[in-house]
């Protein structure tokens, strides 16, 4: 008896272990980014493997790290979706006939507050073809949003010296160097000498005079 207890809780445990890492591998958040600096906006999206038939999940994420964008959940038409956003978390239930093909049920946008924003989902139900839950209650693998690293690389704005113009200088006939002195000619300053001792003369002859009469 003891024996066939142990078989059955080896088989339970082994049955218990195997449901997550399926549905771990059939269920995911797909983030645009894995890294963003604050005051960036990324988009989630729910990712699905397929032949599911209904999915119940909710989507959770710290406000003081992400702000959920307002109106951004959209449902694909890979199921019939209702989406649920409240503060802190987004609630999914998806159902369809027939088993879906694989793909998005829902994207959503948010922006990032602070470094290391964490999302997590919980399946509370996952539906296979025959109505099965095969993950009740599995935590899908936890999607972080690391800091962007920052450029430290800075390029200086180019800067144009003004252009200055040297004054325009006149080369002097002749090719020589030196700046030529003012022309002065002979014949002015020899009439002027001459003007004045003539001048003078009369003076003389004038003065004279006067002192004979």
């Amino acid at each position: 008896m003891k024996k066939i207890l142990s078989v059955l809780t080896a088989v339970l445990l082994i049955a218990v272990s195997c449901i997550p890492a399926f549905a771990a591998d059939e269920v995911k958040i797909t983030p645009s980014a894995t890294e963003a600096a604050v005051g960036d906006t990324i988009t989630i999206s729910f990712d699905i493997a397929e032949g599911y038939t209904g999915v119940d999940a909710t989507v959770e994420y710290d406000t003081n790290y992400l702000e959920y964008v307002k109106d951004s959940a959209v449902a694909t038409d890979l199921m019939v979706t209702e989406l649920n956003p409240t503060d802190g978390q987004i609630g999914v239930a998806s159902a369809c006939t027939d088993p879906a093909a694989a793909g998005t049920l829902f994207t959503a946008k948010f922006k990032v507050k602070k470094a290391n924003a964490e999302i997590t989902t919980t399946l509370n139900e996952l539906l296979d073809a025959t109505d099965t839950d095969v993950a009740p209650g599995l935590t899908v693998a936890k999607v972080t949003i690391g800091e962007k690293a920052a450029d430290d690389a800075t390029t200086a704005p180019a800067t144009t010296a003004p252009a200055t113009t040297a004054p325009a200088t006149t080369k002097p006939a002749g090719g020589g160097n030196s700046v030529p002195s003012p022309k002065t000619g002979n014949t002015p300053v020899i009439g002027s000498v001459a003007a004045i001792l003539v001048a003078s003369a009369a003076v003389a002859v004038v003065l004279k005079k006067k002192n004979e009469d």
